[in-house]
């Protein structure tokens, strides 16, 4: 098999220390299935995995390689908590489908285990708790409220809050208040994962292609054919699950201008002196702030620390970026004010602006999955299996992460000047934040 080219994942600590990738080709000629997948990343590869074990015949399709995008640059974190709090949710949508919601992320971390386990995948998979950090007393406030009504309406008590005094312990930093404990919260390598879970599916006899960007999209009375440089793919049905990418290629979709693609960008610290990092996260827990512009971090094999946030509004590189994200990194955890940074990369998430993300049918016999919003590693692996249910005919209530209201972003083409406006509002929010 010749060498397939396509464009290099970032330089990132998981691509550094990632599993060889399979030897997947490239499309060259005509194939027929019932289903073709375009996105070779989390969403199309989990709704590949649940379609197969229906027994419908699909085909991937990924423009670079697989986990080229999110699903290999992401924080590798399966937070069981949604962009807004489960006392939010309740205000808005009322009871019932807060507890629909809560169902479906405890289910969305559960199917993620279940997929390591059935294809034995070597990712580092394990709980290891995530923290939700307050940025200030309003939020530490929103965090009691949810852990109250977890008890008290779902009887769930996993769930506690740790104090100014347990966050110095269990993170080692005094700059939250207190935080919001979730041990059924998993990590991942996640690059690893989409690997291990290509390689599955392709042992499984599901081809998956790499470096075969769609070039067209052809509707025809009973088929949808799929043109690359080098092949076609004839297929009854459609699924597109390339998230905050959907704009790379005009395909005629219509999907990329519901979602508005947000740069975030990461840095990983040298190994860290074992008297340092015992120092920091002692307990090895995931932890996400409440910030409006989120940063997040865990610690490494290696004693390395991970620690993310925003990225340039543009999406372009900038060292701008990286040297704001080590002065909040020296902030959070003085002691590494002075540490070396072995890794920094960027990549793109896409947010939707109700905070959810999406599955639903375009039109008849293309459907679709996207706009995680930095929460794709759990929720992708439950989009993936409802969608694969949506193509076979399913009715699948899921609350708001159902398309009903999922149209178009008014003043698309202003996105850039809008966010940017919107970042320095949220800016402002957090430095005010008590």
């Amino acid at each position: 098999m010749g060498a397939v080219k396509f464009i290099n994942h970032p330089d990132s600590v998981w691509a550094a220390t990632a599993n060889r990738r399979s030897e997947l080709p490239s499309l060259k000629g005509d194939i027929d299935t019932e289903v073709a997948i375009i996105g070779g990343g989390y969403s199309g590869l989990s709704t590949a995995h649940h379609l197969s074990k229906s027994g419908i015949d699909c085909v991937i399709i990924e423009a670079n390689d697989v986990g080229w995008g999110a699903s290999g640059r992401n924080g590798g974190m399966a937070v069981l908590r949604y962009k807004m709090g489960y006392s939010a949710l309740v205000t808005q949508y009322g009871d019932e489908i807060a507890a629909r919601l809560y169902q479906l992320i405890l289910d969305a971390v559960d199917t993620l285990e279940s997929t390591v386990r059935d294809y034995h995948i070597d990712c580092d998979f394990a709980r290891y708790g995530h923290i939700t950090a307050a940025n200030g007393h309003k939020n530490l406030a929103m965090l009691e409220a949810d852990v109250a009504w977890l008890s008290r309406n779902r009887k769930d008590h996993a769930v506690s809050m740790l104090d100014r005094d347990q966050m110095l312990k269990q993170v080692g930093t005094s700059v939250y208040p207190g935080g919001y404990l979730d041990p059924r919260s998993a990590g991942i390598h996640p690059l690893n994962y989409a690997r291990g879970l290509a390689a599955g599916l392709s042992n499984k006899g599901i081809p998956i292609y790499v470096g075969s960007p769609v070039s067209s999209i052809k509707r025809e009375a009973a088929d949808i054919t799929l043109t690359t440089h080098a092949g076609r793919v004839r297929a009854k049905k459609l699924v597109i699950a390339t998230n905050a990418y959907t704009d790379l290629r005009q395909l005629g979709v219509n999907l990329s201008r519901r979602i508005i693609p947000v740069s975030t960008s990461v840095l990983t610290t040298a190994s860290l002196s074992p008297a340092l990092a015992s120092q920091i996260l002692s307990a090895g827990h995931l932890v996400t702030d409440t910030r409006h512009l989120v940063n997040y971090f865990r610690m490494l094999p290696g004693n390395r620390l991970l620690y993310g946030g925003r990225g340039d509004i543009t999406g372009k590189e900038s060292l701008d970026i990286y040297q704001g994200l080590y002065r909040m990194l020296g902030k959070t955890f003085p002691s590494l004010s002075e540490v070396a940074i072995e890794f920094r990369w960027s990549g793109k998430v896409a947010v939707t602006m109700d905070d959810f993300p999406h599955f639903g049918c375009l039109e008849d016999r293309i459907f679709y999955a996207i706009g995680y919003g930095g929460r794709g590693v759990a929720l992708t692996n439950l989009l993936g299996k409802l969608l694969a249910g949506l193509v076979q005919g399913e009715s699948i209530d899921a609350g708001p992460l159902n398309s009903s209201r999922f149209g178009p972003i008014p003043f698309h083409r202003w996105r850039i000047p809008g966010m940017q406006a919107i970042a320095g509002y949220y800016w402002l929010l957090d430095k005010l934040e008590r």
